[in-house]
């Protein structure tokens, strides 16, 4: 069975290699890994201690939660047998073929054993091979055990060479016969792959015996031989260490060629095409070339890192290169359990495999009976919707009935009037004027900000010493104070209210203005008459040294406001102020802080200005303003109640 995220567990004999895989794109993926040491020594009493160590600090180190793992066993524990089918064989009865060789084959009873096989083409094309695999029951209970203390899900059980033809086969895809050879801690693992068959043998010279022999010949532990081993470069002494581990070398390279003609007499001559070095073994200085010069049936490749399969970002690249050489075995488990590997053997114990069926099935039985609920409660959920749904809308459709009603007779009563639109008319084209006002506004303080001289200079600013300090624009009485007009401040003149009073363009003879002075109290005056008043605009600001500003702003302003400015007029224009120039300090908080020196008695003269005037876009020329309501007395006369006949509103735009 395919998973889409899996562990692949290599327990050797000096280390445990772990590495996690994913599938992306169909292709896969590495997003952990790691390697813990098995320490010890080599006591085979003592080895399920130390790889019980070693496997709690990796499953202390990385999280494993129900993820599968896929475990492997050393190939030298394992038989391999292989034997042909007979031409025309069923399917069907392949089992009992493979039942009836293991039977022969096999020197324990079935039994005791747990086996596996892969067919395969037989390389001279006469037929079709069955590649037989069998491993006694005890080991891969003991296995079992170890990874059960740590609750490992364990789903396949395989062994080592499968796993590096599975690499192999994923990554290079050789075309012919082609040999691996892995350098372990015991052992080197000897694979040939020709197409799906396999031939594994295991030669007992690796780098355990480099180890013995720099142990003997230096008279130094172990521990110490093992780290002269894998820091040659480094050491002064390099050219003896080779020296010493060169016979060791020869001897390897003498297994490896006789292994290689044992083959090839039972290939009947088959050559091989190339040869893949993994391991740290090869790695070793010139080990790979003495190797390929002594070997030299094909040409020799040393696997430096992974192609095809890709690494997650969250790898470092550096590290994982160091590491790989040992990884190959475990690579080879985690494609075997994404199913991206050629050979699929299981060595896992049937019972096992039953008890993760049953799961697998009661969990989808479980899924299954939530998946029911689930719909049916989206089902009941979605009819309860329904019916909520449609008793809001019928109580939306009863009040949109009512509405219609009652705008049927709002417009019945409407076309009874005297003038039933005219008037309508002319409020709604008073109030549209209000929203358009928003970017008029923004519209006049930039130009006025940006005010030019007759020089096309900036008119207020230093060059001129002339400073704006305050701008006001709106359709509101900015004199509305209590219920009658008055100045802004008691203390300036009352010049603003008696322009506002005396100016017909800032009144208006039926305007709101008009109707401020006349009514005894501003709640009197009808809302819907401020849509009439024109854009009122109030400039102030000072000048240093320019007592002619004022007029030179006029006609700037003039000039910059061709036919849109009516009634320009001077609300307030002092001369002969004085300020100090005498700066204030403050705390963080806002307040001011003590003055550290007397006050400064210099003091700067300034002139104050002040201009009112309206404004009046050409783009939205103002309509003529709305009769007012009557007085009260106009009633006794014999008028109707309420608010006079409208004026018929004029084509043509009110002056201000």
């Amino acid at each position: 069975m395919a998973h889409s995220t899996v562990w692949g567990l290599d327990i050797g004999n000096s280390a445990v290699k772990a590495v996690k895989m994913v599938t992306a794109g169909g292709e896969a993926v590495i997003v952990d890994f790691d390697i813990i040491d098995i320490y010890g020594g080599d006591e085979e009493s003592e080895r399920a201690v130390r790889v019980q160590a070693a496997l709690r600090t990796l499953t202390t180190n990385h999280e494993f939660g129900n993820d599968p793992v896929y475990l492997s066993l050393p190939g030298d524990l394992c038989l391999f047998k292989e034997f042909q089918l007979p031409p025309g064989t069923s399917e069907a009865k392949v089992n009992d073929l493979v039942q009836y060789e293991a039977k022969q084959q096999i020197p324990f009873p079935l039994e005791q054993v747990e086996m596996g096989w892969e067919r395969y083409d037989e390389p001279s094309g006469t037929g079709i091979g069955v590649e037989l695999i069998a491993v006694r029951k005890t080991i891969i209970q003991e296995i079992l055990q170890l990874t059960d203390q740590f609750n490992l899900n364990v789903q396949g059980i395989t062994v080592a060479p499968m796993s590096l033809f599975n690499f192999v086969y994923y990554e290079f895809k050789p075309q012919g016969p082609a040999l691996i050879l892995d350098a372990g801690y015991k052992g080197t693992d000897f694979v040939v792959m020709h197409g799906r068959h396999i031939y594994s043998r295991t030669i007992p010279i690796a780098g355990r015996e480099i180890t013995r022999a720099l142990e003997n010949k230096f008279k130094v532990p172990f521990e110490k031989a093992e780290d002269l081993k894998k820091n040659i470069e480094q050491s002064k002494q390099a050219d003896k260490i080779l020296g010493v581990i060169e016979p060791t070398l020869r001897q390897l390279s003498a297994e490896i060629q006789r292994t290689i003609g044992f083959y090839k007499s039972r290939a009947r001559g088959a050559k091989l095409a190339q040869c893949y070095l993994l391991g740290h073994t090869f790695r070793l200085p010139r080990m790979a070339e003495n190797l390929a010069k002594q070997v030299r049936e094909a040409p020799c490749s040393l696997v430096e890192g992974v192609n095809k399969i890709q690494l997650d970002r969250v790898i470092n690249p550096g590290v994982f290169a160091n590491e790989f050489p040992t990884m190959a075995v475990a690579i080879g488990l985690g494609l075997q359990g994404l199913g991206l590997s050629e050979l699929r053997v299981n060595l896992l114990p049937q019972e096992r495999k039953t008890e993760i069926a049953v799961g697998q099935k009661k969990i989808w039985g479980i899924l299954s009976a939530a998946a029911i609920l689930v719909a049916l409660g989206m089902s009941w959920s979605h009819a309860n919707r329904e019916r909520e749904q449609l008793a809001e809308a019928k109580k939306e459709a009863e009040a949109q009935a009512e509405s219609v009603k009652e705008f049927e007779g709002k417009l019945n009563e409407a076309l009874k009037s005297p003038e039933p639109l005219a008037g309508l008319e002319a409020r709604v084209h008073r109030l549209s004027r209000i929203a358009r006002d928003r970017g008029r506004m923004v519209q006049i303080f930039d130009r006025i900000s940006g005010l030019k001289d007759a020089a096309g200079q900036p008119f207020f600013g230093p060059a001129k010493k002339a400073f704006l300090t305050n701008l006001y624009v709106s359709r509101e009485p900015f004199t509305l104070g209590g219920e009658e007009l008055k100045a802004i401040e008691d203390r300036f003149t009352n010049n603003r209210k008696d322009l506002v009073k005396n100016s017909q363009n800032f009144a208006g003879a039926n305007g709101l203005y008009a109707q401020l002075a006349k009514a005894a109290n501003v709640r009197d005056v009808d809302p819907e008459l401020r849509a009439d008043i024109p854009i009122l605009v109030v400039l102030s600001g000072e000048t240093h040294g320019m007592q002619d500003v004022l007029p030179e702003l006029v006609q700037a302003l003039k000039t910059a406001f061709p036919d849109e400015i009516k009634d320009v007029r001077q609300d307030l224009y002092k001369r002969d102020l004085k300020y100090r120039e005498q700066p204030v300090e403050y705390d963080w908080d806002g307040r001011a802080l003590p003055e550290k020196a007397p006050r400064s008695e210099n003091q700067v003269p300034f002139t104050a200005f002040h201009l009112i005037f309206t404004w009046s876009p050409k783009d939205d020329p103002d309509i003529a303003p709305a009769v007012a309501k009557a007085p009260p007395a106009a009633a006794k006369t014999g008028a109707k109640t309420g608010a006079s006949k409208p004026a018929p509103a004029k084509k043509t735009a009110a002056k201000h």
